[in-house]
């Protein structure tokens, strides 16, 4: 929503995507035509006009991260390591424009699951990549070294973050790489991946009902297993991954009860990106949101294993509407 009497709805962010557009000789017309939008979209974006959505400014991030040398936006897995992080960088830069320029009561934004009324920091806690799978630069011995190159669920990260910071332009979000410090531990926390590359994760849930598992019959994952009988693990076909289970938690946060702790997490990485999705999704949040509130007595203390569908290498976001993708509910007792 524009400011009353602005000369730009989007002030800094309309001249930064002008910016990024002639800082390749791109006229209107040829980037429209990139990124699948019409030229009056670029124009009004660029002129404050109207905002851009944030799956837009994934896209600016994306195709400028990428060289800008391409006929549309590349697919994410099509980026090299040190593409990936220009992309969370632009992406992460965008975003705070963007919050900047929101109406501070602006309500659509306020209504959602990753808006903390409370406006406390946040903190969105990521597990690391083992050693043999750091890109060269997540070697803190190399020259340009990123701490991010060695984040082992980056995507649901950037997904995340983005979205945090615009449901709550006024609260100090950050993104770390498992470590956290004492004023850390009271501040609305989430946690991406499991145990496995999440210290933080298998501390916080050993009373639940659903713990994550290593499994004979799946490489590089740790299956969801319930009450220790029962293993929910994910499907293939031939060697490719076509549904992984994902994870969607929350319960209050045992050192300021005011805030919460959240988990976000899967088989692999799909999973917990998909669990992300699930309530940042432009078309499926809201029906999801009505379903959780229509179902779940308490939004801050409920956990749910969800079906996430891998399409073609690209992770779909589920439907929980749909009784089949509810795979297992509870309530924490933590």
């Amino acid at each position: 929503m524009a400011r009353p009497g602005s000369q730009s709805g989007t002030g800094e962010l309309g001249v930064r995507l002008r910016e990024l557009r002639e800082s390749r000789g791109m006229t209107q017309l040829r980037l429209g035509r990139a990124l699948g939008v019409a030229v009056s979209s670029i124009s009004s974006w660029e002129s404050g006009a109207k905002t851009p959505p944030l799956t837009r400014l994934a896209d600016y991030a994306t195709y400028f991260a990428a060289g800008a040398v391409t006929d549309g936006v590349p697919p994410e897995n099509a980026l090299t390591g040190e593409q990936r992080e220009e992309r969370l960088r632009l992406k992460q830069e965008l975003d705070r424009m963007r919050a900047a320029d929101e109406e501070p009561d602006d309500a659509e934004a306020r209504q959602g699951f990753w808006y903390f009324p409370d406006g406390g920091p946040v903190r969105i806690v990521t597990g690391g990549l083992t050693e043999k799978h750091w890109s060269p630069l997540g070697t803190p011995s190399e020259p340009n070294f990123l701490s991010l190159a060695r984040c082992a669920d980056l995507d649901a990260a950037v997904e995340l973050f983005g979205h945090v910071r615009a449901a709550n332009p006024r609260s100090q979000a950050e993104i770390r790489l498992e470590h956290l410090g004492d004023d850390d531990l009271r501040a609305h926390l989430v946690f991406l991946g499991s145990g496995a590359t999440n210290p933080w994760v298998e501390w916080l849930t050993a009373d639940w009902p659903v713990r994550q598992v290593p499994d004979d019959d799946v490489v590089d994952g740790s299956v969801f297993e319930i009450d220790g009988e029962r293993r929910l693990r994910p499907s293939f076909r031939g060697d490719q991954l076509v549904e992984d289970v994902g994870l969607l938690a929350r319960i209050p946060n045992p050192n300021n009860l005011r805030r919460t702790l959240t988990f976000c997490s899967g088989v692999f990485t799909r999973g917990g990106f998909g669990a992300v999705r699930c309530l940042t999704d432009p078309e499926l949040r809201d029906r999801n949101l009505a379903h959780l509130t229509d179902n779940v007595a308490d939004l801050n203390r409920f956990g749910l294993l969800m079906r996430v569908p891998v399409m073609r290498h690209v992770t779909g976001t589920p439907d929980l509407q749909n009784p089949a993708n509810r795979l297992y509910e509870w309530r924490p007792n933590t």
